[in-house]
Order: C-alpha cells, then structure tokens, then sequence
C-alpha cells in the first residue's frame, strides 16, 4: 500500500503536468473589430500607393480594402457577436466571457482591436470558417445596416510544432488563451488534488502497540524532497519547449539531461516506501521484523552478537561533490564547497544484529544529523541486554548511498534499492552531454 499510495501520487503529479502543457494544435479562427478611418489615416504617405488610399473618399477607402476578400452575412448571432467584441475593445466588466477570447497580453495592456479566438465549429464564425483555407488568409465580414462600422475581420491561424521555440515555448502571434492551445489544463489541478487525497485518505497499516518504527511525519518529509529533485527536473523541459509532445520530440535532448535526474527521486520515493512498511515488533523470545516484502522472525537465541553501526557516503560521491565546488566560481564555488564538506561530514546511526548463521540484520536509529529517527528504538536495545546477547563495543563503518537492510552469508550487503540504478541514472545526462557534443563537432564530417 505504500508504494502505492506514492505511485499514484506520482502518477498523478505526471498526468496533471502533461495535462497543462498538452497543446491541441487544431486551426482557429480569430475575429477583430474594424476601423478603417483610423487605418485610413495610418496609410504611409510617402509612397505611392500609400498617398492614394490616404486620399480616396472613406466609402472608397473601404471598398478598397476589402475588395475581393469580404462575405456578407446576417442574424442574430453576428449581430451579437459585433456588440460583445466592441465591448470587450472598451475593456467594460460586463464583456468578460468575450475578453476570455482575447491573447493574455492584449487583455493585460487593455488594447483595442484585440484579436478573438474562435473554434472553426463554433458559432457564429463556422458560417465562413469554409471561406479560409491557409494559414493567414484573411476575410472581411459585412453585416447589413451599419457601413464601415458593420465590418469585422476574419484570419484563419493553423499551427504547428514550428511554433514552439526552445526558451520561449509556443510563439505564434497572437498566442490564443490556454483554454484553446492547452484545453485539458482545466484538468490538472483537479488529477493533483486526486493524488494528494490518495496520498493521505488511503488507510496505513495499523500498528502494533509498542511498535518501533518511521514517524509518519519524517516519512512525509523524505518524500517532499524526493519531488523536490522530482518536479524541477521532470517539468523542465515541458517549460523550455514549452508542449508536452514537443518536449518529448524537439527537446529529447533535455529530456536526456534531466530526466534521470528526474528518476533519482522516483529512486528515494521507492527507498522510502521501504521505510514506511518497517516495523519491530518485540516478544518475550525475540523480535519481528516487518516490511513491505513481509515479516521475519528473529529469536533472541539465533543472535550471535550486536554492534553500533555507522553509515557514511561513499567516497566516491564526497569526491564528487568536492570537484564540483572547484569548477564553480566566486559564491557558486562557496555554496557547492560548503554542501560538499557538509555531505562529507553526514553519518547515520544504527545497531547491527549478528545472527550465529552469519548474516546480519542492520536497524537504523538515528539520522545523517545524528537525531533519533527511529520511535522507540531505545526499547530494543533495551530488550537485547535483557535477553543476553553480547554486544561488541568496535563501530562498524559503512559506505553507501541508501542505508543497507544487513549482509548475507557470504558478507555482501543488502540494500532495499540497487545503487546501480544511482550510477545509471547519474551517468545518462553526462553521456547525453557528450553525444550532443561529439553531434556538434563531427555532425559535418558525416
């Protein structure tokens, strides 16, 4: 159940994110109002053609312009269509559900002659939606009765993935509003709620009393941070390209780069489900030991001995994080060295069963600030001096990235996640750097 309740909360989180950057790049159709006296007055002068129009007669002008690339229509529905829009020009509250049509950054500088977004099914412009057939073709729609002012301009957008840029996402001018480029982001806060609920309503395995294990809260806190690498990473390149496809076929190269980064803290979720199924439960006789693969009994009599334990990064991972302070600059180089030498400095606390078979059994107390992590852990230590069971004074030092669950019979160590995985993971993005690289500097020569 406890992975569960984390799969589905991070099956949600991917929905919900896919869901807001998931561009419908179906062709629209944009209205706007017209003034023609105003575009009249604007013509440029200075060259023929410009100096003509300007002195033409207004009906003139008119006719001029929209020569050839106008409709008449007519009814109720275009009527209307023409007084919300003029409204909506005047920036007036009561035009809210026509403005909603209008790009953000024309509503946001209150701009006149803003551009309309319209389905091509919708009406009323499904009635001449069939008049434009190429991407920028333009049409001028004339109603009966009201002259120049009876006009409005029809242009028909066709997008496609040309229209997303790397920094700047989707770039097409104008930029519809999210609810027609992105119409399943409406879904995404709702997909996120319903993984949060599951995350805390799903019921937890009752307990034992006296029980010792993980408090729910440092649980829930070791999850935070795994989305913390999570989120960040896995959305970036949604927001670079700026689509959720796109992201997948124009910025695989990203994808390559943070995604594993990404899966670092599916990693952590997965060590940490672990840890909210672990439970030791003591008897008169020994003790269980419970997690998400099941229980194990542990007679006080099958133990051989116990021993502090203390569990450090690998070298391997301090040297790391020391290099790369050196290649940083100024506060970078500082900041990097600091986390570095605190990483360094981490250890965790824990006891070590010795079973007379060989194997051994490690239980973590305490965390890599050396606080007790572990509720009730002192009742075990307690109840092995109880029961006997010789314990060895000599620390045992461990290096590893997750905490090992003990050894086997032959001495190899036991994790609840394979650091293979860190390896894997941690190397994709440098290889996908090297191959963007050798790409670039030999690209030509093939």
């Amino acid at each position: 159940m406890e992975t569960g309740r984390r799969g589905i909360l991070l099956a949600c989180f991917g929905l919900a994110l896919g869901a807001a950057k998931f561009a419908v790049l179906r062709p629209l159709l944009t209205l706007q109002t017209v003034d023609f006296a105003a575009e009249q007055r604007d013509e440029r002068a200075w060259s023929d053609e410009g100096a003509r129009l300007k002195s033409l007669l207004p009906a003139d002008y008119v006719a001029e312009k929209t020569k050839g690339v106008s409709t008449d229509v007519s009814g109720r529905g275009w009527a209307e269509t023409a007084a919300g829009l003029r409204s909506a020009d005047a920036n007036e509250r009561s035009a809210g559900a026509w403005l909603a049509r209008a790009p953000a950054d024309e509503r946001r500088w209150g701009l006149t002659g803003k551009s309309y977004f319209y389905r091509l099914n919708e009406a009323p412009v499904a009635e001449i939606a069939g008049k434009l057939a190429r991407n920028g073709d333009r049409l001028y729609v004339r109603m009966p009765g009201d002259g120049a002012a009876g006009y409005l301009r029809a242009e028909l957008h066709v997008f496609s993935d040309d229209d997303f840029r790397f920094g700047s996402g989707f770039s097409h001018a104008p930029q519809p509003p999210a609810a027609f480029l992105f119409p399943f982001r409406r879904f995404s806060a709702p997909i996120l709620l319903l993984g949060l609920a599951a995350y805390f309503v799903l019921p937890r395995r009752k307990r034992e009393k006296g029980a010792i294990f993980y408090p729910g809260w440092r649980l829930a806190l070791s999850d935070f941070a795994a989305f913390l690498l999570i989120g960040p990473f896995f959305a970036l390149p949604f927001f670079v390209v700026g689509g959720t496809i796109q992201a997948v076929t124009q910025g695989w190269m990203l994808c390559l780069v943070f995604w594993p980064l990404a899966f670092l803290g599916v990693w952590l979720l997965r060590i940490t489900a672990g840890y909210a199924g672990y439970e030791i439960v003591l008897r008169e006789d020994g003790l269980r030991v419970r997690n998400g693969r099941g229980e194990k009994g542990v007679p006080f009599a099958s133990l051989d001995h116990f021993q502090p334990l203390e569990l450090r990064p690998p070298r391997w991972l301090v040297w790391a994080g020391l290099l790369a302070a050196f290649s940083g600059k100024g506060a970078a180089r500082a900041g990097a060295g600091g986390r570095g030498l605190l990483l360094a400095g981490f250890s965790n606390g824990g006891v070590g069963l010795g079973l007379k078979d060989g194997t051994s059994i490690y239980i973590w107390i305490t965390d890599a600030m050396g606080t007790a992590a572990l509720k009730n852990a002192g009742k075990l230590l307690k109840a092995l001096e109880q029961a006997g069971v010789p314990r060895r004074d000599e620390v045992q030092e461990i290096r590893s990235v997750a905490p090992p669950t003990g050894r086997d019979k032959s001495g190899r160590i036991l994790k609840e996640g394979s650091e293979t995985a860190v390896w894997i993971l941690a190397g994709l993005p440098v290889a996908a750097m090297l191959i963007f690289f050798l790409i670039v500097l030999f690209g030509g020569v093939f």
